[in-house]
């Protein structure tokens, strides 16, 4: 097997705030493998808050690929190998556990999903995220969306004026608003925050607090008039059960929890503890990453996968977003060709 590793820098369409920072580029790392005329893709996408760079994540996914099995189909030894590596999940990991489903499912001669056991069934459709800026800016950016045919919004909050920010997109959009302040509130203040929230119709709140105060976040969700979602608290599958009572759902991220084998495990995980699931995605992905988790989207209630929507230089193309909806391209694995 032939294997290539590199980084790449994707460009924000507009920049992209959330309440702890702002992005305007992102580097990614892409791996590629070629078996006679099979090409086999992964992606790791780094995440300062997780301790990761652009460099750390290219250094282990090339030392990595030695984990790859002889045999595509022997995904559970590989599953094992990644484990003892990676215990902890994280993008290297995702890169190589990605490849070797894009790989398996080329072998198999079917779409991945399909490889998965999940097709025909239909996925939900993703949300469009509106990052943190100006009232008026957000709710053109909202109202953009709409007539794109987005139905739902994921609204980055933190910073600012949460009403007056919500209260501006409602003039423009009548879909489906979920929001999501990255964990920028204490315990003690977001039951109040999120009652200002309930007269605009919200889905539900994602990581209103630190992700390491598990305690906090049940009592938030106690009081709160709005279901909860947890993200940064919910990495690996292990986590799941320390979560069951603290919040409604789980945000599963393959970039986070180290691709399609341990976001299965996560759902599968979720699902057991009466916890609903939604697939989300870092601010910058391909369309290679992307893929991956859209594959695995029929297995989910919620979808948040507009990563390589929100990039202006994305090297691929494989699995469409009509109208909020997910279009599947026929091809083996990810399906993923370049642009």
């Amino acid at each position: 097997m032939n294997a290539t590793v590199r980084s790449v820098e994707l460009h924000l369409e507009v920049p992209f705030a959330i309440s702890r920072g702002t992005l305007t580029s992102k580097k990614v790392v892409l791996v590629e493998a070629r078996e006679g005329d099979r090409v086999f893709r992964g992606e790791g996408v780094p995440d300062a808050f997780f301790g990761e760079s652009a460099d750390s994540v290219e250094r282990d996914v090339r030392a990595a690929l030695d984990l790859l099995p002889a045999d595509p189909l022997d995904l559970t030894i590989l599953a094992a190998r990644l484990d003892e590596r990676f215990p902890h999940g994280g993008a290297a990991c995702c890169a190589i556990d990605v490849l070797a489903h894009d790989r398996a499912a080329q072998a198999a001669g079917l779409p991945l999903r399909a490889f998965l056991g999940l097709a025909p069934a239909e996925p939900p459709p993703t949300s469009f995220t509106i990052g943190i800026a100006e009232p008026e800016l957000m709710a053109e950016r909202a109202a953009k969306a709409a007539a794109q045919g987005f139905t739902i919004l994921k609204v980055k909050l933190g910073h600012g004026d949460d009403v007056a920010v919500l209260s501006a997109i409602r003039q423009r959009f009548a879909g489906t608003i979920r929001v999501d302040p990255n964990a920028a509130w204490s315990a003690e203040e977001a039951p109040g925050r999120i009652a200002r929230l309930v007269p605009f119709g919200i889905e539900f709140v994602e990581q209103p607090i630190a992700p390491d105060d598990i305690d906090g976040l049940r009592r938030v969700r106690e009081r709160s008039e709005l279901p909860i979602v947890a993200d940064e608290a919910a990495v690996r599958a292990a986590d799941v059960p320390l979560l069951a009572g603290a919040c409604d759902g789980i945000n599963v991220k393959l970039q986070k929890c180290g691709g399609v084998g341990p976001a299965r495990a996560m759902i599968t995980a979720a699902h057991g503890h009466g916890l609903k699931v939604m697939l989300g995605c870092r601010a910058a992905e391909t369309s290679v990453a992307i893929a991956a988790a859209a594959h695995l989207a029929p297995a989910v209630e919620w979808a948040d996968l507009d990563g390589n929507l929100l990039i202006t230089d994305d090297p691929f193309r494989a699995v469409r977003v009509e109208k909020g909806r997910f279009v599947y391209p026929d091809r083996p694995g990810l399906g993923a060709v370049l642009a």
